[in-house]
């Protein structure tokens, strides 16, 4: 199979399993307040991992580690591990902070959430519980970034592309 199959196969499979995904949270979820606090509470993570890794590696590491990669093995490799040593501290303080400062980070997401109406689900309450269970999930996704930013300057595409399966399978069990 080539490159360019792997990658179409890899993206293919990501979006059946999204697919997959938004269905049965809309089952489970409807449109009512638990869908409204799942929604908000990937939005960090997700901000994090777009900044962390999706953007600063494609833009900074990638490049240089691929160079590297073809001239030296030996620093490229020391690179990598350098670099994934530093996003391991950062994300692992980031996590600790996203944690520990929940109920302001819901607050900044999420304002509308302070307005609870009598009788109905407290949506700020539940926001807060589920970002300290959730926010460890940004460190796994911004060191997958590096991961799959190593894997796609060795040419191995699939695993990058294939990847949000896994993850949409978790989110649905």
């Amino acid at each position: 199979m080539g490159g360019a199959t792997k990658v179409a196969a890899g993206i293919l499979l990501s979006r059946l399993s999204g697919f997959v995904r938004d269905a049965s949270l809309a089952y489970y979820f409807g449109a009512g307040p638990h869908a409204d606090v799942f929604r908000t509470v990937l939005r960090g993570p997700n901000i994090l991992q777009n900044l962390l890794g999706e953007q600063t590696l494609s833009a900074s590491f990638i490049p240089v580690y691929s160079r590297l990669s073809d001239e030296d093995p030996e620093r490229a490799g020391r690179l990598a591990g350098a670099v994934f040593t530093l996003l391991l501290v950062v994300v692992t303080v980031l996590v600790i902070l996203g944690i520990v400062l929940a109920e302001p980070l819901v607050t900044l997401l999420a304002p509308g959430f302070l307005i609870v109406e009598p009788g109905s689900t407290d949506r700020f309450a539940l926001a807060v519980r589920a970002v300290r269970w959730i926010f460890p999930m940004t460190g796994v996704l911004v060191l997958s970034a590096w991961a799959l930013g190593v894997l796609n300057s060795h040419r191995r595409f699939f695993v990058s592309y294939v990847a949000p399966v896994a993850w949409n399978a978790a989110i649905v069990a």
